[in-house]
């Protein structure tokens, strides 16, 4: 039996095959675990695709990390499959263009509230809304971010990079509001992967080629599996006491001075 066998999980963010939820759903299902998937209406027909391709036959619920009731009608899709979750990732994030380039200014203060919203304040809206169903899981519950770099800033990034900053704020604040209903938050630091997202803004194809010339464990861009395997370790029982933490999977690219 795996360490995933007999769990529920909540997948988000599946889109491609290279999107890092669509690793981290293969791998734990290969593991034993039940899995639930989320897309949203213009991208449902490429989850789909997605999933079939990689052999996954699995629910895909509708999710709009935009919409201030998108949580609320989740967690009601979650219980028509069952009223216990082992844990979920949380691998969204959004942006209009505007957002995601060098001069801030450019931006209106609805552009900003988009990107915030649907790439960190979803992440409290979506753990609360969760809750009931974490917090019957007979392990510690597992909820598992997915972010870049948050404390570097890359020019391009944007507003972007602002809201992976408040992403990091947000997992440390939940775990411990959510820590005494044994649910752990954590997330992830990846380093650049080339994928759908990624390849919209420059300065992460740079990114990419810079971390792999400097990681001392070098770093595949093309390669999301030792990310999702953070991702599986997190969302499994075996760092149940592990909360409120970031694990950076980038080759040890963020130890190289001038990085």
């Amino acid at each position: 039996m795996g360490v995933h066998d007999g769990k529920t999980y909540l997948i988000t963010g599946v889109l491609t095959k290279r999107s890092i939820a669509t690793s981290v759903a293969r791998l734990v299902h290969q593991d034993g675990a039940t899995i639930l998937a989320t897309s949203f209406d213009r991208a449902r027909a490429t989850t789909l695709r997605t999933l079939h391709s990689v052999g996954l036959e699995i629910p895909v619920l509708n999710y709009d990390a935009s919409s201030p009731t998108g949580a609320e009608e989740l967690a009601d899709q979650v219980m028509q499959h069952t009223d216990v979750l082992d844990g979920a990732l949380f691998a969204i994030a959004g942006a209009p263009k505007e957002a995601l380039n060098s001069d801030l200014s450019r931006a209106t203060a609805n552009e900003v509230a988009e990107t915030l919203t649907t790439s960190a304040l979803a992440l409290s809206s979506l753990a609360y809304a969760l809750s009931p169903q974490l917090a019957r899981a007979s392990e510690s519950a597992s909820l598992v971010a997915l972010t870049f770099s948050p404390h570097r800033v890359w020019p391009g990034y944007g507003w972007m990079g602002i809201a992976k900053g408040t992403l990091e704020s947000i997992v440390k604040h939940l775990a411990v509001e959510l820590g005494p209903l044994g649910i752990r938050v954590n997330q992830v630091d990846a380093g650049p992967l080339r994928t759908a997202a990624a390849r919209q803004i420059t300065s992460l194809a740079r990114a990419a080629d810079h971390f792999s010339a400097i990681a001392p464990l070098g770093w595949d861009a093309q390669d999301a599996q030792p990310v999702a395997e953070a991702c599986a370790m997190l969302l499994s029982p075996l760092l149940r006491a592990t909360t409120g933490s970031t694990i950076v999977v980038d080759g040890g690219a963020h130890l190289v001075g001038g990085s």
